[in-house]
């Protein structure tokens, strides 16, 4: 296949490039422990990853999806966790299977490739620094970047105007991307597995048009991108 011209593949971040519960639910507890909370599990921090650090940390806090802790409180855990969360020196953030592969791919077979995450700027530099994953993009939109964050379209539609490009794919793990990526117009391929509330094939009016189980689905078997790639305006919502 020649080289794909002026096709953006927008992936996001945590659950579906990386596995970063680990770092995260120990940032939490050692939020909770400087404030004399309970501490919270593994799966519970996978469920609740996916919003944003403010989200997660009210999560965290009230033990619940949709809690909304005391604003005061609310400061001092964001303060103390984004501290923690830096402190543990992501040790325990891995690569996901496929993940390395297709970036590679998709840079070298022409792609424009960008990353839009919910997480902010500071913490996901860091990350990508210790996955060594820091040159991969030639955009990064976090959740910091624009007022407002996925499930918007706002941060898709950034990237792909500082890409100069209008035709693309999402790529990401959760129901928030899928809503983000229909109201940006572009067609959405789902990775099962990842954090969050689980992904509903069917749930959206838009559904995606794949459902893979690994990035590794998304490489043909000369090792370049599979073909349904170039074609993404033939598959948009």
């Amino acid at each position: 296949m020649s080289n794909p011209p002026d096709i953006a593949v927008l992936f996001d971040l945590d659950g579906t490039l990386i596995d970063s519960s680990g770092d995260l639910a120990s940032a939490a507890n050692r939020m909770l422990d400087h404030l004399s909370l309970p501490s919270v599990t593994l799966p519970q921090v996978e469920d609740w990853i996916g919003h944003g650090v403010v989200q997660l940390v009210n999560r965290c806090l009230t033990r619940s999806f949709e809690g909304t802790a005391d604003p005061d409180l609310l400061d001092r855990g964001l303060a103390l966790f984004r501290r923690e969360y830096l402190q543990t020196g992501l040790v325990l953030t891995t690569v996901l299977p496929g993940a390395r592969e297709l970036l590679e791919s998709l840079r070298a077979s022409g792609y424009r490739v960008g990353l839009v995450t919910n997480k902010d700027h500071v913490p996901t530099a860091a990350v990508l620094e210790a996955v060594n994953m820091a040159d991969c993009f030639e955009v990064v939109v976090a959740g910091d970047t624009l007022p407002v964050r996925k499930p918007s379209p706002e941060p898709l539609n950034h990237a792909l105007e500082v890409l100069g490009l209008s035709s693309g794919w999402m790529i990401g793990d959760s129901e928030t991307d899928a809503r983000s990526s229909l109201s940006a117009g572009l067609p959405f391929i789902a990775v099962r597995g990842g954090y969050g509330r689980p992904f509903r094939e069917g749930s959206l009016s838009g559904p995606p048009v794949l459902v893979v189980d690994s990035l590794l689905e998304l490489l043909g078997p000369s090792g370049g991108p599979v073909e349904m790639l170039a074609r993404p305006d033939s598959l948009s919502p």
